[in-house]
């Protein structure tokens, strides 16, 4: 076994030996979606230079006849190399289309970026003119025999997906356009990275610097044996302390040190912080927006550190602990008391204050909580006492507008909150009071914390709802139903089962989603025309016309549209559960128009692509008029 800390710029080296990376035709398809591609951009853009993102194991053959192209076979790290290689033909893309923005006549640069772009193309394929006809993973592209650097396996149009980025980018000059390509993965990846990633050479250049530091530790084996005995003992046997261990010890440590508690005593101490913050990720979430929200105390900033992250976190507490640790303690327990706030709510509790943290959790506005750990802690400045209440309802217009069209861009959230403390921490020390109105220009008016137009957030609302974002879908269904519900059947749609915690409200596809579409349906939708049925199923399936909310069953989804509609009732526990879509839900009652005449998804006998477009126009209506912000 050979284990080697390497960059990702040594790993996909495009100078002397170079080797490939071949994911097994036995392996798993791509799976990683929105979320993990938005947790690694993230990463990327928060985190210094050298950021170590785990390993790769692969299998490495010593039989290579010489000549021949090195090609290893992927074990454990294909979801993490086949994404960056997607993120870098989105760079690519870009870089291409900036050729023009060059000064010709500066030569220098003229070279410094065609030698970017090559560096760029040189990790995602390899080109040679001298063909042999028993090299494993190679393919004729013109004149040239090609490698993928990367290659995924065949499982679900994978291959045939990523060809087809490459000739997009113009890597390669010829690959067939897959079926449904802008339905899968590596599509939708590819989109995403092209969305997030910046549009100057700039922003590239940096972007494509601390891509190339990224660090893996790659080892390499001499049999799938070896390799998958090493997989399940990495995965199996973690036990790296956290940074949430690492800064208990360092406190616990310097406490006694500095002879201010004993450890038993600080033990108990660290306890209460941690029941006031159970889950692990709020944990680390709360040590990092701790340092942003009050960062503008002198005792507190770190010079060297603008914002904290992940990488940083430990030298930011460091710091702190050495320099007095007993008051960073008293700190973190008097915050974590306001920061449970935020995360520990309770549902049974109906105060207005709960109520609205309970719905800006479920629009994902966690990043928002740096701004109002800050605003909690001086309440006795806000300008009234509902300025606390209105400042939350708006902050949930405002990620819920920004969940759906990712403007600002996600990268910018902590940045954005930031400075939105230091302005607010400015006009308390000129005496002034925090109103709402000023909160909401620090939001509306600074140009990098603007959310989208009106008219790009009706855009986003007419995609593919359910596909881009189904957290968002989720929580518009019910809002949408929280409007129109009567007491005939209001249930509590975010109620969890006992067992795996699992919603058992979810979101039911009216038109079924999956592949092949029973015959009831054709018939319905497309007159018998299967064609015709699959081109619609691509452009609706997941409109939020087509959604509703549903007590799960497994056997509802390709059911015809009248058995659907007439279900009757499912056992959950010790509760009946109306299923079907005359439950007496106010989300199945909406009204929208087709061809003049009121009808709804409890009232209607038929539908097709008509009933499922002009239901989307009237959510999304309605959905404009809650979220628009004022003089909208």
């Amino acid at each position: 076994m050979q284990a080697n800390k390497l960059s990702f710029a040594d790993l996909l080296k495009i100078e002397g030996n170079i080797e490939h990376y071949h994911i097994p035709k036995y392996q798993r398809e791509y799976v990683w979606g929105r979320y993990e591609w938005e947790t690694l951009i993230n990463d990327i853009n928060e985190n210094d230079l050298d950021y170590f993102v785990g390993s790769v194991i692969v299998v490495s053959y010593a039989d290579v006849r010489p000549g021949a192209e090195k090609i290893y076979q992927v074990i454990d790290g294909q979801q993490r190399l086949t994404t960056l290689t997607i993120l870098l033909a989105a760079i690519y893309s870009k870089f291409n289309k900036l050729k023009d923005t060059i000064d010709t006549e500066d030569h220098d640069a003229v070279s410094d970026f065609q030698v970017k772009l090559n560096s760029i193309r040189k990790k995602l394929i390899y080109k040679k003119t001298q063909v042999y006809n028993d090299e494993i993973g190679g393919f004729t592209d013109g004149n040239y025999q090609c490698f993928l650097r990367v290659q995924p396996s065949t499982q679900n149009n994978n291959l045939s997906d990523y060809k087809y980025i490459f000739k997009e980018c113009g890597l390669i000059t010829r690959a067939d356009s897959p079926k449904n390509f802008g339905n899968r993965r590596f599509s939708k990846a590819f989109q995403f990275f092209l969305q997030e990633i910046p549009d100057d050479l700039i922003g590239l250049n940096e972007l494509l610097e601390k891509i190339n530091r990224l660090v893996f530790i790659h080892i390499a084996v001499g049999t799938q044996a070896d390799a998958f005995v090493l997989f399940e003992t990495l995965n199996n046997r973690g036990v790296d302390l956290s940074p949430i261990d690492i800064i208990k010890n360092s406190l616990l440590a310097e406490m006694e040190k500095q002879k201010k508690q004993n450890i038993d005593e600080s033990f108990l101490r660290w306890q209460e912080l941690m029941e006031l913050i159970p889950d692990f990720e709020s944990q680390l979430r709360f040590l990092r927006q701790y340092y942003n929200a009050f960062k503008v105390n002198p005792v507190i900033k770190h010079d060297k550190v603008t914002k904290a992250t992940k990488t940083n976190v430990l030298l930011i507490y460091e710091r702190l602990i050495k320099a007095d640790a007993e008051f960073v303690f008293s700190e973190l327990i008097s915050k974590a008391q306001l920061y449970s706030q935020l995360i520990e709510v309770n549902s049974s509790n109906t105060n207005e204050f709960n109520n609205k943290i309970i719905e800006l959790n479920r629009v994902g506005a966690a990043a928002s909580y740096t701004f109002l750990l800050y605003l909690l802690e001086h309440k006795s400045e806000l300008e009234s006492t509902d300025v606390l209440v209105q400042t939350i309802d708006f902050l949930i217009k405002y990620y819920l507008r920004r969940n759906v069209t990712d403007t600002p861009n996600t990268r910018d959230l902590d940045s954005i909150n930031i400075e939105i403390v230091e302005k607010c921490h400015q006009a308390i020390e000129r005496n002034e009071k925090i109103s709402f109105s000023f909160i909401v220009s620090l939001h509306l008016n600074n140009t990098k914390a603007k959310p989208a137009t009106l008219d790009i957030f009706k855009q986003w609302l007419n995609s593919a709802m359910y596909e881009n974002n189904v957290g968002m879908t989720r929580y518009l269904l019910w809002k949408i139903d929280s409007i129109y519900h009567t007491r005939e059947y209001a249930p509590d749609l975010w109620k969890r089962d006992d067992v795996n915690q699992k919603y058992i409200w979810t979101i039911e596809h009216v038109f079924p989603e999956g592949k092949n579409i029973p015959a009831s349906w054709i018939t319905m939708v497309a007159n018998g025309d299967q064609t015709l049925a699959e081109t619609i199923q691509n452009e609706c399936v997941h409109k939020l016309g087509n959604l509703t909310l549903s007590a799960y069953n497994s056997k509802l989804s390709n059911r015809s549209f009248s058995d659907k509609k007439n279900l009757s009732t499912r056992r959950v526990g010790n509760e009946d559960l109306k299923i079907g879509y005359l439950n007496g839900l106010g989300l199945n009652k909406l009204k929208y128009q087709i061809n003049g005449i009121e009808d709804s998804l409890a009232n209607t006998s038929v539908w097709n692509k008509e009933h499922i477009e002009s239901r989307t126009d009237s959510m999304i209506n309605l959905i404009v008029e809650l979220f628009k912000f004022e003089n909208e």
